[in-house]
């Protein structure tokens, strides 16, 4: 490829010294370089718990990969962490650590540079390399807190003669044998990749053999609002492999995001910290997968690094390795060339893995509760808006034929679901968190219900969801327009499992959207809620995933679980939300609100928004209303759940009841397995006695099926069922 090409493959928007605008004495940061309130909320993640409890990336010993003692264990550790983690640190890499520490003082000196010299390696504007900042594309974009220096260092054709040839000496020699050492660094850690993956060999190195490598080296100043600002906004990384060397000495400032939280990165001595790319993400089809990350400031110390970027060739193709692609993993995402990838990465601000998202087939990664073709959801009318007529009949296609299961009354003998108090679940006295463990255990099994307390999701944060969620149902009719349910969708405002024409309709109004992981929402939709009731949606979205996965550590100790194997079961999570609206109604007793069911999902976590009692379940064979407690949440299990624990734990049906004078409104968050995982028994609760009573399939088939039916009974869970031959109707386990 002609050097004049690469020039071409991305620009920036010039902007000012970071580390000059830093020396001025000011108290406060120019705005434009203060987040939005939505992504400062997420820095709240990494500040919920303790340092010493959070999990720290893999270390990888490079030495014991061509070891005939440790090698396979090491193999198997290092296939692990890219699967699991996208991060990993390594030690024993080989690189002499005269030639790193070379390096370190040759950066901070080249920072220390006076203006009028870091001028002559500045950017253009037409290119992204040179000091500066990467992928700003407009003047109204935030910018990051931090200077950075970007180059093209291999092949050596591809350098600008302004930049690798003009740099300082010593620097430039030792930045040349650098180069060289990274290089040589990343194609052992590709090498592994693909004994531990089973890959052809040749196609790794066809791809990356004469691979294209790039440098950035970072400058972080101290910053006197750090809170505010990001030093490198969340995002995965547009290349193959990326190798950190830390600078200074400073403590921490890297985050990655794992299992839906923050986590910091500590630096080890003499260490490299390496992350997968989106294109080995590609090209491993998806088995090991680029990771969010960001970089963080503080407001004494400056920070420093470099990372090395390591790509297939610029000429070459970007798609999933043959070897990778089977009937039962077809390939996830399209074919590509790498420079048109890089174009289309560089062209863009910097957000998640938005540009990723952009080459992936979706009729393989849907999210996880998406409309699929076949079961297209159908407009229905606006029940609040009917229910403001003077009837005196209700339409005949929300009369119900009326269920003749007897209903517990409110009185003093009804029984009530059980109470799990979430601080005793956590609590740090072995006896007071035995005991809570064991009331889980007995709610989850004997009930599939309970409501949760102490849960620490802040009072003021679910006030403000109530508000928000009663004045989004008051929202003019022309305004509810804008956020109805579209052909083949079923988020927005309308019902969902409404197939025909022909089909009961339920006395409720719906408005349901898809929240976590952020970067799967409906762009249409989740940008266009109204404010500050989107900022509130975002905070109390993050907090109800943790009360969930809290929930879940607590069910999977009840079971004696490997302490791994929830947690992967479900990877990164997809969470979605039903808020209800049920309006009175003149004939109560011949509708329903929503009609009885099971939920498809892992976990339902309840909020009641007012004081009206309408939720029922179904217990030893009668209908039981549900009182919510004050500051509680109600919590379900649903299908996914009892077919991860292998029916120890079950889905009960319940339904939702109406009244003729009063509204109801609810909000439920479902949380299950993310969209790329698989749902079956976990296998530690499985063996010759307890053999699967459910099938295993990927969570995109799961929920195909699950969605395809009239409406979400239990009768989909039935068809996951595995009926061994001494099974009897009478004996099948429920």
């Amino acid at each position: 490829m002609e050097e004049k090409e690469i020039g071409n493959l991305g620009r920036s928007l010039l902007v000012p010294s970071v580390q000059e605008l830093a020396k001025k004495s000011s108290s406060r940061v120019p705005p434009r370089y203060v987040r939005p309130h939505d992504e400062l909320l997420q820095h709240r993640d990494a500040e919920a718990e303790p340092f010493s409890s959070r999990p720290q990336v893999p270390i990888i010993n490079l030495s014991h990969l061509s070891s005939p003692d440790f090698k396979a264990s090491e193999l198997h550790k290092f296939h692990s962490a890219c699967q699991h983690w996208g991060f990993f640190q390594v030690i024993n890499h080989g690189v002499e650590e005269s030639l790193v520490e070379r390096v370190k003082r040759g950066i901070r000196e080249f920072f220390n540079l006076p203006m009028e010299e870091k001028e002559k390696y500045w950017q253009t504007g037409e290119d992204v390399e040179g000091f500066g900042q990467g992928f700003v594309v407009s003047e109204e974009q935030k910018l990051d807190w931090a200077d950075m220096f970007y180059m093209v260092t291999h092949p050596p054709s591809l350098r600008k003669p302004h930049l690798f040839p003009n740099l300082p000496l010593p620097f430039k020699d030792d930045l040349e044998a650098y180069s060289g050492e990274m290089r040589k660094l990343a194609l052992k850690i590709l090498e592994a990749m693909v004994e531990a993956l089973g890959m052809e060999e040749k196609e790794m190195r066809e791809l990356f053999e004469e691979g294209w490598q790039a440098m950035r080296m970072n400058y972080y100043p101290p910053c006197p609002e750090p809170e505010l600002v990001n030093g490198l906004s969340p995002h995965s990384d547009g290349i193959g492999l990326t190798i950190l060397l830390q600078v200074n000495e400073t403590e921490q400032g890297l985050e990655i995001r794992n299992d839906g939280a923050w986590i910091p990165v500590t630096f080890l001595p003499n260490a490299f910290v390496v992350n997968i790319g989106d294109m080995l993400e590609v090209v491993t089809n998806g088995i090991y997968k680029s990771v969010e990350h960001r970089a963080t400031v503080n407001s004494k110390e400056e920070r420093m690094s470099i990372a090395t970027f390591y790509s297939p060739k610029l000429e070459g193709d970007l798609s999933p390795a043959a070897s990778l692609v089977t009937a039962e993993r077809p390939p996830l995402f399209r074919r590509t060339g790498v420079a048109e990838f890089f174009k289309g990465y560089l062209s863009r601000e910097l957000i998640g893995k938005s540009y990723l998202d952009t080459i992936r087939i979706q009729r393989i990664s849907k999210r996880p509760m998406e409309a699929e073709e076949g079961n297209k959801v159908m407009r229905v009318p606006c029940v609040k808006d009917l229910a403001k007529e003077a009837l005196s009949r209700v339409p005949d296609r929300y009369i119900h034929a009326v269920d003749i299961d007897p209903i517990v009354c409110n009185s003093p003998s009804s029984p009530q679901i059980p109470v799990i108090d979430l601080s005793n679940l956590l609590s740090c006295d072995h006896h007071v968190k035995e005991a809570e463990v064991h009331k889980l255990h007995l709610a989850s099994q004997q009930w599939g219900f309970f409501q949760v307390i102490n849960h620490g999701v802040r009072e003021d944060l679910v006030e403000k969801m109530k508000k928000g969620v009663k004045e989004l149902f008051d929202l003019p009719m022309e305004e509810k327009n804008k956020l109805w349910q579209k052909a083949g969708e079923m988020e927005g405002f309308g019902q969902m499992f409404e197939v025909s024409e022909q089909q009961k309709l339920n006395w409720v109004d719906v408005f349901y959207v898809f929240t976590l992981p952020s970067h799967l929402r409906n762009t249409r939709l989740f940008p266009n809620i109204p404010l500050p009731f989107r900022e509130d949606l975002e905070e109390y979205s993050v907090e109800v995933r943790e009360v969930a996965r809290k929930i879940l550590g607590g069910m999977a100790e009840a079971l004696g679980m490997k302490k791994e194997e929830m947690k992967e079961s479900f990877g990164e999570g997809g969470q979605s939300m039903r808020i209800n609206y049920y309006p009175p109604c003149p004939q109560p007793q011949d509708v329903i609100g929503i009609n009885a069911h099971t939920d498809g999902t892992a976990l339902t976590v309840l909020l009641q928004v007012n004081d009206v009692v309408g939720l029922q379940i179904k217990h030893d064979g009668v209908w039981v209303p549900v009182l919510p407690l004050p500051h509680s949440f109600v919590v379900n299990i649903g299908d996914v759940l009892q077919i991860i624990t292998n029916g120890a734990y079950t889905s009960v049906e319940h339904r939702a009841i109406i009244n003729s004078k009063m509204e109801r409104i609810s909000i439920a968050t479902f949380y299950g397995p993310g969209r790329e995982g698989y749902i079956g028994p976990a296998a530690s609760l499985l063996g010759p006695e307890k053999p699967a009573l459910f099938k295993t399939v990927s969570v995109a088939d799961y929920y195909k099926g699950f969605l395809s039916k009239e409406g979400p009974t239990k009768s989909y869970l039935d068809l996951m069922r595995i009926h061994h031959e001494e099974d009897s109707p009478l004996n099948i386990v429920n």
